[in-house]
């Protein structure tokens, strides 16, 4: 599915993957998951997927038998629990923080105040670019409420619940932390949808996901460009287990 379908089928008020050929593949289990709080949902899956990167890497070394025998009974019914449809709901963990963070920014400065920043506006000297300045953070707050809008009705035609938006705490105090921080909180993301693709089994669901890492790398690549260092520093970029991503996301939620 290229990504002009993907685009097409979200404004249609479609779902990025066609239900019919999906299968969510552990709604039988026991999860509780339309109570599941957002920190549970994050444990839950980054612990799983550190789960089955585990196993994948004993068996590449031909330890499969030995990886098997070091979890206990509880932990290997673990080692699947976290389906497709999970990882959306992780990205849509991510989503829902990335829009709450944009949208509190927008609500707090004004267009001219952003314009004028030393640390935003000022930085062009093209007026075209500093007084489209506010337009283009409007722009990035509104791809991240397009892919929640997207994940989540998604996981819902997909018989998923999807996770709800939490109570968040961001730490900047000014227009210079917020462009580092922007920059710190975009390039989180987008090595999360690198570290979670390898474990998705459905291709319209990497596909899209994939459509979604894109755009969050460009979010990343745009306040790089207002720091005082490359906006693309490497050839290669990291992909964060869901674990590490966990530990950096987490300190931001203040409610269940």
């Amino acid at each position: 599915m290229s990504n002009d379908t993907i685009a097409e089928r979200i404004e249609a008020g479609e779902s990025f993957v066609d239900p019919d050929n999906f299968e969510f593949d552990n709604a039988d289990d026991d999860i509780d998951r339309e109570n599941e709080s957002t920190r549970d949902l994050l444990g839950r899956v980054s612990g799983a997927l550190n789960r089955r990167s585990f196993m994948g890497n004993a068996a590449k070394a031909g330890a499969g038998a030995v990886a098997l025998g070091t979890l206990a009974s509880g932990s290997a019914a673990a080692y699947h629990e976290a389906s497709d449809v999970d990882i959306l709901n992780f990205a849509l963990t991510l989503e829902h923080l990335e829009a709450a963070y944009y949208n509190e920014f927008l609500d707090e400065y004004s267009e001219g105040e952003i314009e004028n920043a030393d640390a935003i506006g000022m930085k062009f000297a093209d007026p075209k670019l500093r007084y489209s300045t506010w337009q283009e953070l409007v722009r990035i707050r509104d791809h991240e409420e397009a892919h929640v809008e997207a994940l989540t009705s998604t996981i819902n035609d997909l018989g998923g619940t999807p996770v709800e938006a939490a109570e968040y705490e961001f730490p900047y105090d000014s227009l210079e932390s917020f462009v580092k921080f922007s920059n710190r909180v975009e390039a989180v993301g987008t090595s999360a949808y690198a570290g979670a693709a390898p474990f998705l089994d459905n291709e319209a669901v990497v596909e899209a996901g994939l459509s979604i890492h894109s755009v969050e790398a460009r979010h990343t690549s745009y306040f790089g460009a207002l720091l005082p260092k490359s906006s693309m520093p490497n050839a290669f970029d990291p992909a964060r287990s869901m674990d590490q991503v966990v530990g950096i996301v987490s300190p931001l939620i203040v409610s269940e």
